[in-house]
């Protein structure tokens, strides 16, 4: 393995290794690698769960897509070995996309000497990467970071020994991204700053300035961001391999998601139940006041197949997707008025010159490419896209009561919009083309997710699993993006034992292949660290915990009974309920939920028996006074919160803890 460790030391390290550098000054201080004694001091749980999850390597690889990461969203640096294992090069640029891949620049840490031992840590609590290199002629020491609020990389260094350092910037390899840098040199200290030259208002004397007089503050700015973000969820399980895999999840979502509003295609769908939608490109979208463009519809040609190219799907290009999964989690309706509906009518406007009535008198597509699949005509990829951005467009346009001469149309077209095609194996890829052979990409199941749909309005409600079981039975081609899919529709229809497995293959499998993750918890076959992320898998895993049906909030809907225990924070129901809950010995203790809107919802808390249910004072969350609920069915309630309060459901009799904390693990 390129980056010289197990698969299982990155998810199952100890909390001891290297700590973070936390002294008052980070200028002043040695970069040290690693500190006496066993792990975090502290007694947060917050920091011991995301320090207990940091990444260690004992040699960097070559392979970018391997390497350790950090980044704020706009800037990401990967630190892989100089040519020759001399050194430490670190690759600055962006964070791509989902198919592309950003340019880069780099910066070198070479030693006189030759490494022989070296040890690296990601903290993903600093959001910091530490290493210490021993070589024949000493050893030296470096911490790095990527500054959250500008496009800048921090790097302090220092030699020990007869050791000494030198930081140069070499020529790209390829197409390059040109830096400011700036390095002060103090005997054997080195304090740099990086900057893109294509970067505003970050020029060499703002790095100058920031290394004379701002360090500091920008490092501890820097550090309090992290701290607060990792604050804004735990999730506590007996199964720490996964807990380790959520905190990663959580980290690289800060580290990758674009928050520009022209990455709105990009947005991770896992934004909405961490509750971390405020760094992702629809909050800037909506403080820009601007809808995305819609220069995407010139890329898709149905009725020329795959020969138009492998181009994105309007649907999926204009950002509709990462719109109406921030709507369905926060409510605003400033997301569907001004952002949303704008964009689901270019895309329906544009579809709807493509359709040909057959003699069945349905709405029918010409060829179109399934990605990943096949070309057909009423493709089901293209066919569910286009049902869901049709109905969704008339859903919110009669929503907002807007009186739009459209309407009439776009009733017609959903009405008519032909049903995909099935076989006894479940949903094809469209008209006479089956899915009779393994692929990596199940595009026929878009209506599964991300779309949350039926297949088509009179569908068994069988079919989505006959689909989804026909697919995964299927693993020959898979590589680690199918199996973190796999597992996200998986928890989208409850399956908890499929959903682990995939979940544990994914975290837990050992080897060099494709199917399993690298160890910086990325995929190995993805073009740029944006496109590498498998937040489909983090996603599987929060919806194993909290989730939503209609207007109901479920808590704990597919647990699976591998974890006993569970403790959540902090997550995100859809309907913009934050929810803290506790399962013991296999049942549900205690269940919390904030009410933003004030607005009636059933809540599906699973505790057992005649469970009390109490309401907090606004911006308190301890039980203030007790009230009455509807009951909706076993283990659910209709409640009625005011706004800004807090629903607290408690098992008869019982007075827990209500504090965020680690639950036990199995030794």
């Amino acid at each position: 393995m390129n980056a010289g460790f197990a698969r299982r030391t990155f998810l199952r390290t100890s909390a001891g290794g290297l700590a973070a550098v936390s002294a008052v000054s980070w200028t002043a201080e040695a970069p040290v690698a690693w500190a006496a004694g066993e792990g975090s001091a502290s007694d947060d749980p917050y920091e011991q769960a995301v320090r207990d999850a940091r990444m260690e390597w004992t040699a960097l690889p070559r392979d970018p897509r391997l390497a350790p990461h950090l980044g704020n969203g706009r800037l990401v640096v990967r630190a892989v070995a100089a040519p020759g294992g001399r050194g430490v090069r670190l690759l600055v640029g962006g964070p791509g996309t989902r198919s592309a891949q950003s340019p880069a620049g780099a910066l070198e840490l070479l030693p006189l000497g030759t490494p022989t031992a070296v040890r690296y840590v990601l903290d993903l609590w600093d959001a910091e990467l530490t290493g210490r290199i021993t070589t024949t002629r000493g050893a030296f020491a470096f911490s790095a970071l990527v500054d959250r609020h500008s496009p800048t990389l921090l790097l302090r260094a220092r030699a020990e020994g007869g050791e000494r350092l030198s930081l140069t910037t070499p020529p790209p390899e390829g197409p390059g991204l040109p830096l400011h840098t700036v390095n002060r040199e103090h005997g054997d200290r080195h304090l740099l700053a990086a900057s893109p030259a294509t970067a505003t208002g970050v020029g060499e004397a703002t790095l100058h300035e920031l290394l004379a007089t701002g360090t500091d503050a920008a490092v501890t700015r820097h550090r309090a961001w992290w701290h607060a973000f990792h604050r804004r969820g735990h999730v506590s399980l007996p199964e720490r391999t996964l807990q380790r895999f959520h905190r990663a999840q959580m980290y690289t979502l800060a580290a990758v998601t674009d928050p520009g509003p022209e990455r709105l295609a990009d947005a991770p769908a896992l934004l909405g139940p961490s509750r971390h939608l405020g760094i992702g490109p629809v909050a800037t979208a909506l403080e820009q006041g601007r809808s995305p463009a819609h220069e995407y519809l010139a890329g898709a040609l149905p009725g020329v197949g795959s020969k138009a190219g492998r181009t994105e799907d309007p649907v999926r290009a204009s950002g509709a997707l990462a719109l109406w999964e921030a709507h369905r989690y926060t409510n605003d309706p400033r997301i569907v008025r001004d952002l949303l509906r704008p964009a689901l009518a270019g895309v329906v406007g544009y579809f709807s010159g493509f359709l040909m009535e057959g003699v069945d008198g349905r709405l029918h597509l010409p060829v179109t490419h399934s990605p990943g699949q096949a070309d057909a005509s009423d493709c089901t990829h293209d066919l569910s896209l286009l049902r869901w951005a049709v109905t969704t467009l008339v859903t919110v346009t009669r929503r907002l009561r807007e009186k739009d001469h459209r309407l009439a149309h776009w009733e017609d077209l959903a009405a008519r919009l032909t049903q995909c095609h099935t076989d006894t194996s479940g949903v094809m890829v469209g008209a006479g083309v089956r899915v009779a052979r393994s692929c990596a990409q199940p595009s026929h199941l878009t209506w599964l997710l991300p779309l949350r749909q039926a297949p088509h309005p009179d569908a068994d409600p069988a079919l989505a699993r006959r689909s989804l079981q026909h697919w995964a039975g299927m693993r020959e081609a898979w590589h680690a993006g199918s199996y973190a899919t796999a597992a996200a529709m998986a928890a989208a229809l409850g399956d908890a034992p499929l959903a682990l497995e995939l979940l544990r293959h994914l975290t837990g499998a050992t080897g060099d292949g494709e199917d399993v993750l690298a160890p910086n918890s990325l995929y190995r076959h993805a073009v740029s660290p944006r496109a590498a992320a498998p937040f489909p898998a983090g996603q599987a895993l929060l919806e194993l915990l909290v989730g939503a049906e209609g207007d109901a909030v479920q808590v704990f809907p597919a647990v699976p009974d591998a974890w006993p225990d569970v403790l959540v924070a902090g997550l995100l129901a859809p309907g913009g309920h934050v929810v803290d809950a506790e399962r013991s010995a296999g049942r549900t203790r205690w269940v919390r939920v904030g009410a933003a809107e004030g607005r009636p919802f059933t809540l599906r808390h699973g505790v057992d028996g005649d469970p009390q249910v109490w309401t907090s004072r606004p911006g308190e969350t301890v039980p203030h006074r007790r009230v009455a609920a509807r009951p909706a069915g076993p283990g659910a309630a209709l409640v009625h919160p005011a706004p800004g309060t807090t629903v607290i459901v408690l098992r008869p009799g019982d007075d827990p803890d209500l504090t965020v904390r680690q639950v036990a693990a199995p030794r």
